[in-house]
């Protein structure tokens, strides 16, 4: 009898040795262990009183359990999916309702135990396949547990017509090896790092023969999947051969969604893909390129830059200096391993999943994270949930509540912010499906006049578990899991008014938000009330002015919260969970006037704050606009707060940029959503510069930076010339000079036309 502890790295449904398993692949202290378990089946419900011809079957039991429309039902379950499909197309023809038939075994065998990633193991085992390998195993739920992950960073290069010209790999963990495969018939270079292979064949394959020696848990890389991995799948099946990276019999699965990128499913591993990654964790770049994130986070940067001619530069370093360019493959390598650890991008997934219950492959996907902590505690209360795709959608609920900025320059503005609004009055106020389902139970009306449920509630406890352990962790000063439980939180609201999810209803969102609007209108109110003016509101935070009060900025929040506290306490007899707290204090904050000119523009403003600029919604924090603006904007604002002459700046700004001092800020880069052929009618300028681009390899152009010229647009590659000064003054000097201008009762225009002219 074997005991020992493990951490997830992924779940599957498997069919083996004439059995359907699920199958677990985890990752103890020292050693990959898989678990087998043969007794699962694929389960659905129905209401109790439907008849189901028990051919269809392979066994029926009645429970206690009911569907939200108040039916009691029994469970159906087959031996294999295929029986089940077979099922849910009966259920369809004969027009028989049934729940939750959208979840897989795996995911329901995990989700019923409560097992969030870390496990307690015991059982007879056997080694296999250098692993220990555990059959129906008693397994229970940790706290946490030591393990050590294995992974593999992982970069390639081709060639324009279709080869692969090297594969570069960073294993780290508890086994470490640096390599580059690279192709040639000249050997007399090769060192421990650096091997050479004749054909493409002979390369993959030994790259794959160490892959699976070393057995990663994890493998990462920059649009690993969409270019490195997808490449390798289709070039090894032009060459002949199966490129398989799977820990078991099953196969991997790659797929593709219009729209949304390539998928790749290797039974047994994880995948986490650098951009998927920095989003998922709210990191914000001036773009996602690896090489903007690894300078920005690291102050080093890839050997070739994509804006330069990267296909011809490896093309060169192929045929010239092969050792070149191992480097640099190997160096991207490097690159997303350094990046991973510096940011903390592996404690982040794993207290993902230590808190959502998803593994690392479906971490993020907030509807099913939502799923896995909600439905076993809604079984436990006697009910089940509905698929996911059962019923119509009804109009979105309405956003939060805006306050239209007071626009102009305005001093010691104090910031308040009401810490986790939405889940805090999910706390406070009991909203949740199932309260909402069992609203006659202790009724509460809540002020945007839904009724719910004081005593009969889920989500509430959850949220409360997870602000417990987040005031734990920020005390700890653990960062990963900290802002991985606000993240989860925070979706918690999204999800109940999203269209794909099994527990959507209208009133679930609109609820949260028309709550949202009472509360922040309740504290603005109280502040009006004392006199103290409220500059800007918005969804969360209030912007008040220190000027007409003695009060500090904690002692405003206290009131506050004071305040709501009573108002909850005598009008709805519950327990107020919300929290004002002072965010920061703007030495000084502008807010532009809306471009009829009429009130403040909302989401849009600059602060400082001792000497630091602080930019919301602005042209600067925007990827769209070329540096020239971005730095125009933040200069223009340093000499706008120290009182400097706008005017005389704008012109000396202009001066610089038509004398060429500028030129190297005049570059826009956007996305290409498809292929520059499929343009055919109202050719934007970008699509112009790309077209213009002798694009080789074996993918389409996804991305193009161009600049303006007298010419009209021409991609950097050509390397322009007679820049389009006009252009860059009207379509990027100009919206943000007249930003400022507006304060002082002028405009752009004006300083060349009119009485100004002789101005410039």
């Amino acid at each position: 009898m074997k005991k020992i502890k493990a951490f997830i790295v992924d779940s599957h449904w498997d069919e083996f040795a004439a059995q359907n398993e699920v199958v677990l692949l985890a990752r103890s202290e020292n050693e990959t262990v898989e678990l087998r378990f043969n007794s699962e089946k694929f389960t659905l419900f129905v209401a109790a009183d439907e008849n189901i011809d028990n051919s269809k079957v392979n066994e029926s039991k009645n429970l206690k359990l009911k569907a939200f429309n108040q039916k009691t039902v029994k469970a159906l379950y087959t031996k294999d999916q295929s029986q089940f499909l077979d099922l849910k197309s009966y259920l369809a023809d004969n027009s028989i309702r049934s729940y939750e038939n959208d979840l897989w075994p795996n995911d329901r065998f995990l989700m019923e135990r409560f097992i969030y990633g870390d496990i307690s193991i015991e059982g007879e085992c056997e080694e296999k396949n250098n692993r220990k390998v555990f059959y129906n195993p008693k397994i229970s739920p940790l706290t946490k547990c030591r393990f050590n992950l294995q992974n593999l960073s992982l970069d390639i290069e081709t060639g324009v017509g279709g080869e692969v010209y090297s594969i570069g790999v960073c294993y780290f963990g508890f086994k470490n090896l640096s390599r580059v495969y690279m192709l040639t018939d000249d050997f007399s270079q090769e060192d421990e790092i650096t091997k050479f292979y004749y054909n493409e064949k002979s390369l993959i394959q030994a790259f794959l023969d160490d892959f699976h020696r070393i057995d990663p848990d994890v493998i990462i890389g920059w649009h690993v999947i969409g270019f490195d991995l997808k490449f390798l799948i289709e070039r090894s099946f032009k060459l002949g051969f199966e490129f398989e990276l799977s820990r078991t019999s099953k196969k991997s699965n790659l797929r593709e969604a219009k729209g949304l990128g390539a998928y790749l499913d290797i039974p047994g591993r994880a995948i986490i893909d650098g951009p998927k990654a920095m989003k998922a964790m709210f990191l914000s770049f001036e773009n996602l390129k690896l090489e903007t994130v690894a300078s920005s986070v690291l102050g080093t940067s890839k050997d070739i830059a994509s804006d330069s001619n990267k296909v011809l530069e490896i093309e060169r370093r192929f045929k010239e200096d092969k050792m070149a360019l191992a480097k640099y493959n190997l160096l991207d390598c490097t690159l997303v391993k350094d990046l991973y650890e510096k940011l903390n991008v592996f404690n982040f997934y794993i207290e993902k999943t230590r808190n959502s219950g998803l593994l690392f492959n479906k971490s993020g996907i907030s509807t099913l994270e939502f799923d896995y902590s909600y439905l076993p505690k809604l079984h436990r209360k006697g009910y089940v949930a509905q698929n996911a795709s059962d019923f119509n959608r009804e109009d979105q609920s309405t956003g939060g509540f805006v306050l239209e900025p007071k626009a102009g320059l305005h001093e010691r503005i104090a910031v308040l912010d009401f810490k986790s609004l939405y889940p805090s009055i999910i706390r406070t106020f009991k909203i949740d499906p199932l309260s909402l389902v069992e609203n006659d139970k202790d009724s509460l009306k809540l002020p945007s006049g839904h009724l719910f449920s004081k005593s009969s509630h889920i989500l509430p406890e959850i949220i409360e578990n997870l602000l417990l352990k987040r005031e734990i962790a920020k005390e700890q000063g653990d960062i990963p899991l900290s802002q991985a439980i606000k993240i989860l939180m925070n979706s918690f609201y999204g999800v109940m008014g999203s269209p794909k999810s099994r527990f959507y209803h209208a009133d679930l969102p609109s609820a949260i938000t028309l709550t949202g609007q009472w509360v922040i209108k309740q504290a603005i109110e109280f502040l009006e009330n004392r006199n103290i003016e409220i500059i800007y509101g918005d969804t969360d935070s209030i912007f008040v002015s220190l000027n007409d009060t003695d009060l500090s900025e904690n002692k405003l929040c206290e009131d506050i919260n004071d305040y709501l506290g009573a108002v909850l306490k005598n009008e709805f007899q519950i327990e107020s969970y919300l929290q004002l707290q002072h965010e920061l204090t703007f030495d000084k904050v502008f807010f532009s006037k809306t471009r009829d000119g009429v009130g403040g523009a909302k989401k849009k403003y600059v602060g400082i704050k001792d000497s630091k600029l602080v930019f919301k919604g602005m042209e600067f924090v925007r990827s769209d606009w070329t540096q020239l603006a971005k730095n125009f904007q933040y200069q223009l604002f340093e000499q706008f707060f120290s009182e400097f002459n706008i005017e005389s700046f704008i012109k000396e700004y202009i001066d610089k940029l038509k004398n060429g001092q500028f030129d190297s800020f005049l570059i826009y880069t956007k996305r290409l959503t498809k292929d520059i052929s499929e343009y055919t009618k109202n050719i934007p300028q970008h699509v112009k510069a790309a077209m213009q681009i002798d694009h080789k390899g074996p993918y389409r152009l996804k991305e193009v930076s161009y600049v303006m010229t007298t010419t009209g647009a021409v991609p950097i590659q050509r390397d322009p010339s007679q820049f389009d000064y006009d252009h860059y003054i009207e379509k990027q000097i100009k919206p943000i000079a007249d930003q400022v201008l507006s304060y002082f009762d002028k405009d752009f225009d004006s300083l060349f036309t009119g009485q100004q002219l002789g101005f410039f």
